[in-house]
């Protein structure tokens, strides 16, 4: 069996918001109810999906993708869908991955037919708005330690960084990604990927662009510029006090969609036909009468 080629694909961070916009949210171990348990090494929520088994989901050459073969900027959205398979893996769920199509419409639909990318923070609250996850909150970036303990408490740690030039090529070639030989990260290089694995040595293991790829820890400390955890139903039984989480996603706006509208009462039929038989017999016995008058009885009662 041949091994299908690894292909680069395409870019769509959006910079982190400088300080005086970023959400007023604590780091997600601050809500949490326990201390949350330090990594154990090593760390793998893949959940068993081989390290080509994860889709491109139009966010680079994508054949599955009908609407745009070639790709989208589109890995903030990707990178929601490899969050939940990792998620859906690890907890023994069978798992249908939304269709590039589908995934595609909506990210165009989300930028307003642009392809421009997403800022991680601001699309993980129009996620929560509109009901696709359950809740999110930061993590300490530039905390190793903190990053693999999320990681490994909520299957998976939805990341942003900054790629640096050889990118592609260590990523075409299946090797790690790596500042040995002076990369750095670069800014306009914003790619938003989801942390699967670390062995709390050398290598971390991310997923994009369909595969896992693997980075040296230094990498991962020069090109981490952002990271969140992202509460789906998978993890109603974290360790999260989430009535002081969600407090705090309310303060900034963000509720979890409109309520549902509350069932209507039963309809009384014997009753009502009542009421429009006592209707058209008062009208029916006045000469001052019409038939507006049952016909405006009708209309608010929604008949």
């Amino acid at each position: 069996m041949t091994t299908p080629a690894r292909v680069a694909g395409l870019r769509g961070r959006l910079p982190v918001k400088p300080p005086g916009e970023r959400f007023a949210l604590k780091y997600v171990h601050e809500y949490a109810r326990a201390p949350l348990p330090a990594p154990s090494y090593p760390v793998d929520v893949t959940g068993g999906i081989p390290d080509d088994g994860w889709l491109m989901l139009a966010n680079g050459p994508d054949p599955t993708c009908t609407t745009h073969p070639n790709g989208l900027g589109d890995c903030g959205f990707a990178g929601r869908v490899h969050y939940g398979m990792a998620k859906a893996a690890c907890y023994g769920e069978t798992e249908t991955p939304e269709s590039s199509d589908a995934l595609v419409a909506e990210y165009l639909a989300y930028d307003n037919g642009q392809d421009i990318g997403v800022n991680l923070a601001d699309v993980l609250l129009a996620w929560f708005k509109a009901g696709k996850i359950k809740a999110f909150a930061p993590v300490d970036h530039t905390d190793p330690a903190a990053v693999d303990s999320a990681m490994a408490e909520f299957k998976g740690l939805y990341v942003g960084v900054g790629l640096t030039s050889d990118a592609n090529e260590l990523f075409n070639q299946g090797k790690p990604w790596t500042v040995a030989d002076g990369q750095q990260s670069e800014p306009d290089q914003g790619h938003c990927i989801l942390k699967v694995k670390a062995d709390g040595q050398s290598l971390d293991g991310y997923v994009t662009w369909g595969a896992l790829q693997p980075a040296t820890r230094e990498w991962s400390a020069a090109c981490l510029e952002e990271a969140w955890v992202a509460i789906m139903t998978e993890d109603e039984a974290a360790k999260v006090d989430m009535d002081a989480l969600l407090a705090d996603i309310s303060a900034l706006g963000g509720t979890s969609g409109p309520a549902p509208a509350p069932a209507p009462a039963p309809v009384d039929h014997k009753s009502l036909l009542e009421e429009f038989a006592s209707v058209v017999r008062v009208v029916a016995a006045s000469a001052d009468r019409d038939i507006s008058e049952v016909v405006a009885w009708l209309a608010s009662h929604g008949l």
